[in-house]
């Protein structure tokens, strides 16, 4: 079988372009014991002030982002996602907070209708109108309604 030059140019070309696609970040980090290891994916937080970050096809080294941050007087991503999560917290008390005030003012309120439709009731009961028997009925489902 006789492969073209333009068979073999073409197929070199496509396994060039589909090894650079694939080409990906490698980490290094030293752990505490003092193992080097290599991954595809960040290492935990923890080892963020020793990892670097290795460019296989160029065979090149350099702190990765947190360390680089970190190195430079920025806050870390731990530091950050911290400030976020204590400003969350610190909304969602205040949220918590509006709650609490609505509810008691709907308590408030509620209470408030209650009484009225009593008082309306008591009013319909000596009203001397021809429809009495008709306020009568909607005051006893407001009463319903709202004192329950």
């Amino acid at each position: 079988m006789h492969i073209t030059s333009l068979a073999k140019l073409s197929l070199a070309g496509l396994l060039l372009a589909a090894g650079t696609v694939y080409a990906a970040d490698v980490y290094n980090w030293k752990s505490n014991k003092g193992t080097s290891s290599y991954s595809d994916a960040p290492p935990n937080l923890k080892y963020s002030q020793q990892t670097q970050r290795v460019n296989v096809r160029t065979r090149t080294s350099a702190p990765s982002a947190p360390a680089v941050q970190a190195a430079s007087g920025e806050t870390s991503l731990v530091d950050e996602q911290a400030k976020v999560n204590q400003q969350i917290n610190e909304k969602n008390k205040e949220i918590e907070k509006k709650n609490k005030e609505i509810e008691e003012k709907n308590k408030q309120q509620q209470a408030d209708n209650c009484k009225t439709a009593k008082l309306n009731r008591s009013f319909a009961e000596s009203a001397r109108t021809a429809n009495r028997a008709d306020l009568i009925a909607r005051y006893d489902a407001d009463i319903a309604k709202y004192c329950n």
